[in-house]
């Protein structure tokens, strides 16, 4: 008798499978984004590893990027803080220039080790030409307190099924923003924060292109043993409030 009720147990948990399997998984895109959205708005601070390249028409003509990131709060349209230190690989160029690149909420700073050079000025123009290039790999989504609010607004919204980012399973959803104006989100099985996005323009030329981020060694509000985003001077580089060219 009582192997018998083993043999039903096992039958009955073979046929209802295991929660996290497939069948449980989620088949709406508005779903999809709906949990990413209430996920993202936990949280206060994140840190990541990051690539950033062009695609399509921009892969020739945009900077690659690869660091790490810190990102704190929302300002504006930004991170109110942040720290990023990135090897940049300007298009056309095999030349790899690195930068450390931060703000305390206050100041804004960027070290340029090659010149052993830091600038620092409470105005975020103090990035000079570099600024773009070595904000490529932030994904400012995963702090910003709108969340996905105008994704969810999106005329259209597409489930196309799953992708591996890193080793993170993912939700690929792509987004139809207006007219020739895409983005692709991939979106985590687990914890619903995004680990790569696209976005695209389609150009009157006919021509589409892009910038795509992609997230690893995510990280949701770390404990640093020290402040990330205060500026330190590294010894014997000059420090002035002149912006970087």
């Amino acid at each position: 008798m009582l192997q018998n009720s083993f043999a039903f147990q096992f039958v009955f948990i073979a046929l209802i499978g295991h929660p996290g399997h497939s069948h449980d998984e989620l088949t709406d895109a508005r779903d999809v984004l709906l949990k990413a959205d209430a996920a993202v708005k936990k949280v206060q601070t994140v840190q990541y590893k990051a690539t950033a390249r062009g695609v399509g028409a921009d892969e020739a003509r945009m900077p690659a990027a690869e660091g790490t990131a810190v990102l704190s709060g929302w300002q504006s349209l930004a991170p109110a803080k942040y720290r990023y230190e990135v090897k940049i690989k300007r298009a056309g160029s095999e030349e790899v220039t690195e930068y450390i690149a931060g703000s305390d909420g206050d100041v804004t700073y960027l070290i340029d080790p090659a010149k052993k050079m830091v600038y620092a000025d409470m105005d975020p123009a103090v990035l000079g030409s570099s600024a773009r290039a070595v904000r490529g790999i932030s994904l400012g989504k995963l702090v910003n307190p709108d969340g996905f609010a105008d994704e969810l607004k999106a005329e259209k919204m597409e489930l196309k099924g799953s992708a591996k980012v890193g080793d993170v399973d993912c939700y690929e959803v792509l987004i139809t923003l207006g007219e020739n104006n895409e983005a692709t989100w991939w979106i985590s099985k687990t914890d619903f924060l995004p680990r790569r996005t696209l976005r695209s323009v389609q150009r009157p030329n006919g021509d589409r292109g892009g910038r795509e981020i992609t997230v690893t060694n995510l990280v949701v509000n770390p404990k640093p043993a020290k402040d990330p985003f205060a500026l330190v001077v590294p010894e014997g580089f000059t420090k002035t409030d002149e912006f970087a060219p």
